[in-house]
């Protein structure tokens, strides 16, 4: 099959055999349209609760060497999507955006004494880390359960990805280090839930297990052709009760017919009931809602509904007795004593009684055929005591019935069975000899019979009406509620077919689906304003709306131009919690979309925020800017090191860079001589202690601009130019940090004597007191986030010397120490009230 079919095609395929593949029903979604409704439905329920509490946790990059420290990452709701079309190779993404935490690189070098803080990142709205978790579609598959909780399995989720080190080799690593996390945790946890759909012993469809696959259009692969790329998602769906122990997903994409048949506008859904399920229940469901059955009703099938359609039901028992009495102008009443029998099966002398439901040219075509003998009364007006005696009754009916669903209205998606054109019926009312025995009235006899005749026709129609009537109750397209909150309302039904399988093509969502908000996630800063449009296929103009999460009223969500779409962000002040989102909405008659707008206090961020460079290596540098504006990376005037593209840019961030260190010539743990030069120069005059720092460390920092200069930030690198032979030991002290500066000599390791020490406070503007830095700002600025300090021990001959990043008070000192004495192996992860 190289092209999409029509729906007459489509409808021709269907009428060769059963196509549900033995399941009770599939579900098919056009790919695009499913993602983008799930995204819309994800921005409803989005709220200011948390999906997880802050993690904090530790991950081993490489054992004994290097270790990331997550602080309170904040994890959003998780969003469903599918990003391939593929039967074998079906998967499911979640993404869990991370919009707030910090996180500490920490290295340990062969022979050092304690670890070292060289790496600080901060993740905010604007710039955070995503965990990405795959869910192979095989082996997760979806349930129903009593209460009508719809959800998948995470137990099996086979790729988790954290975008959050320099490598993906050390992002698989993260991942698999939140797949641990969520491996520890209990069952019930692991459970992502997709909807709750309660159902009822009395509904008509009652899902219990479902499969979702992705399956690409007959030329979804063809990049030349305009089917590029385009896919449908299938929910293989299997019912309360049913043995569907044969049912079978195929294994390649060339054996799964593409189930979205083209039209002038394509459909992007369709449902197929099974014809055995649909069948069986219509009419088991439908004989079930009959009164006065005196031997309850059994049946066989005519076919099998694997290979061949069930085209029929035949009825193996049952009967009706129904009380009648009544009166004709000669008759003050007739009473058929032991109600008036109506059998679905049964057979003797020279009648019989057979009751089908077949299946035929796309109609439900019911046939009773009977006979049948029954006690009578009659009670003559006057002249006559009552007569006594039986009376035989024959009847032929047919009728035939045809799927309609509503298409528009408050009744849209309405299922029903419409009679066609006027049922054929013939019957007989013959009384016994007894009935028509005497001399009364000559038409008492014509007035029973007519009585008699018009009696088994009202019940005959009257129950074929009420077998039908349980169409009304399938509600099929209440099994969008499966994959969609919107349940039924996510369907926009355009016709209806019955060649075997019922076929239900239309439009998924067309209300949320017709147009899409531009930008849909954009962050806005503070005060700020964006401009909103929709995609093409709008039509009409829109109104635009703003509003606040739920649970967050009497918050100032800002304010759009309801003609326009420009929306003007509430001032910093509003934005209480470093970040705050709102909900912007576009409407366009009955059709609307939404954004999920975060608000920022800042234009531009960078990760990380400091870090440590070692020589030759290439180090990770990002940056996102509102509206993503594109940015440039400088390097300071005589930087050491350069700036090379990243050529394996992550995708969920915005622009990316490579910082690449100088190569150095010394080897670890050579303790590094003073030249003979330098030791003049420090015997000079014009020696000054910032001198020999500038031998030890240099600080590169790299510029960050957007290109309409509307934001700047800078990134330093901290570059060791010698080797670091003392180290620190970090206490808390008040609401600072104490350095003890340590060194180690012939007789073992030593605490550097004030006097022999020099103390620099390389970056930061809090104070520092021989050792204790205090995060106090003094310079009439506002107070740095981190601080670096470094120490270098009196000594004519070597350098001795070290430093460190203080992240304080981005962290508390009590959490920095913790973090850096913290057991080398993977820590267990804390939920902490946020620092």
């Amino acid at each position: 099959m190289k092209k999409k079919e029509t729906l007459e095609e489509f409808v021709d395929y269907l009428k060769e055999k059963p196509r549900t593949l033995g399941y009770d029903a599939i579900l098919a979604y056009d790919r695009f349209r499913a993602n983008r409704l799930l995204l819309q439905e994800y921005i409803d329920r989005f709220d200011s609760g948390r999906y997880f509490e802050p993690l904090t946790f530790s991950t081993t990059i490489t054992p004994g060497a290097q270790w990331e420290k997550v602080i309170d990452h904040l994890l959003d709701k998780p969003r469903l999507s599918f990003e391939n079309s593929s039967i074998a190779h079906s998967r499911a993404d979640l993404t869990m955006r991370i919009s707030g935490g910090k996180q500490l690189t920490l290295s340990r070098g062969a022979g050092d004494k304690v670890k070292k803080l060289i790496r600080v990142k901060e993740a905010d709205a604007l710039d955070g880390p995503a965990l990405h978790m795959r869910i192979a579609l095989d082996a997760s598959p979806g349930t129903v359960s009593k209460a009508g909780t719809v959800s998948i399995d995470l137990k099996k989720a086979d790729y988790f990805y954290l975008s959050f080190a320099d490598t993906d080799e050390e992002n698989l690593i993260g991942g698999a280090r939140y797949k641990r996390i969520f491996d520890s945790w209990p069952d019930e946890k692991k459970i992502f839930v997709l909807n709750e759909m309660p159902l009822k012993e009395s509904d008509f469809l009652q899902p219990e297990t479902f499969s979702v696959r992705t399956h690409p259009a007959p030329l979804g692969r063809l990049r030349s052709s305009d089917q590029y790329g385009e896919g449908e998602v299938l929910l293989f769906v299997t019912m309360k009760g049913s043995d569907n122990s044969d049912a079978g997903i195929p294994g390649d994409d060339e054996s799964m017919h593409y189930l979205l048949p083209d039209a002038a506008e394509p459909y992007t859904m369709n449902l197929l009931l099974g014809n055995k399920f649909l069948i069986k229940r219509l009419v088991t469901r439908g004989i079930e809602k009959l009164e006065h059955q005196k031997v309850p009703f059994a049946a066989r099938y005519i076919g099998d509904g694997k290979e061949a359609f069930v085209t029929g039901i035949q009825a193996t028992a049952g009967q009706l007795n129904i009380p009648v009495t009544g009166a004709t102008p000669n008759l003050s009443e007739v009473s058929f004593t032991q109600g008036l029998a109506l059998n679905f099966v049964g057979g003797g002398g020279d009648g019989y009684t057979r009751f089908d439901v077949r299946a035929v040219d796309g109609k439900l075509k019911f046939e009773w055929f009977g006979k049948t003998e029954v006690p009578v009364v009659l009670t003559p007006k006057i002249g006559e005591f009552p007569r006594r005696g039986n009376a035989v009754y024959r009847w032929e009916y047919e009728a035939d019935y045809q799927f309609v669903v509503e298409t528009s209205g408050e009744d849209m998606g309405e299922l029903r069975l419409e009679r066609v054109g006027t049922p054929r019926l013939r019957q007989k009312m013959a009384p016994d000899q007894w009935l028509a025995m005497g001399q009364g009235h000559p038409l008492i006899m014509e007035e029973f019979v007519d009585f008699g005749e018009a009696q088994v026709a009202r019940y005959l129609n009257e129950t074929i009406e009420t077998i039908v009537t349980v169409a009304a109750d399938i509600d099929a397209f209440r099994l969008n509620g499966l994959l969609f909150r919107s349940g039924k309302e996510a369907a926009q039904p355009s016709a209806v077919r019955f060649p075997g399988d019922l076929t239900l093509p239309g439009y998924l969502s067309p209300a949320r689906t017709q147009f899409e908000v531009v930008p849909i996630e954009p962050v806005v800063m503070a005060g700020g304003k964006q401009q909103f449009s929709t995609t093409s296929g709008s039509g009409a103009s829109m109104t635009w709306t703003v509003e606040n999460l739920p649970g967050e009223a009497g918050e100032d969500p800002g304010s759009i131009n309801a003609a326009t779409g420009e929306y003007t962000a509430p001032a910093s002040s509003a934005v209480v919690r470093g970040n705050k989102k709102v909900i912007v909405t576009a409407t366009s008659g009955t059709n609307y979309s939404k954004a999920l707008v975060s608000i920022t206090p800042r234009s531009i961020a960078v990760s990380p925020m400091v870090m440590q460079a070692a020589a030759g290596g290439k180090f990770k540098l990002s940056a996102a800017t509102l509206n993503a504006e594109r940015v440039t990376f400088s390097l300071s005037a005589g930087a050491k090191g350069t700036l090379q593209e990243d050529p394996a840019p992550d995708p969920s961030v915005q622009q990316s860079m490579l910082y690449v260190a100088p190569v150095g010539d010394r080897r670890h743990g050579v303790v590094p001589r003073k030249s003979e030069t330098w030791r003049g120069h420090r015997a000079t005059a014009a020696w000054r202690s910032e001198d020999d720092l500038a031998q030890l460390l240099a600080v590169e920092t790299v510029d960050v601009s957007s290109a309409s200069g509307s934001g700047q930030e800078q990134i330093p690198i901290l570059l060791p130019l010698q080797n670091e032979t003392n180290w620190f030991t970090h206490h808390v002290e008040g609401n600072g940090v104490r350095l003890k500066f340590w060194g180690t000599g012939k007789s073992g390791d030593y605490e550097v004597p004030a006097e022999d020490t020099t103390w620099y406070l390389v970056l930061g503007n809090g104070t520092l007191t021989d050792g204790l830095y205090t995060p106090t700002a003094t310079d009439g600025k506002p107070l740095s986030r981190y601080a670096v300090v470094a120490a270098i021990e009196d000594d004519n001959r070597y350098w001795l010397w070290t430093y460190t990043i203080l992240p304080i008070p981005l962290i508390t000192p009590e959490l920095l120490v913790e973090k850096l004495t913290e057991a080398e192996q993977d820590a267990a992860p804390t939920q902490r009230n946020g620092q």
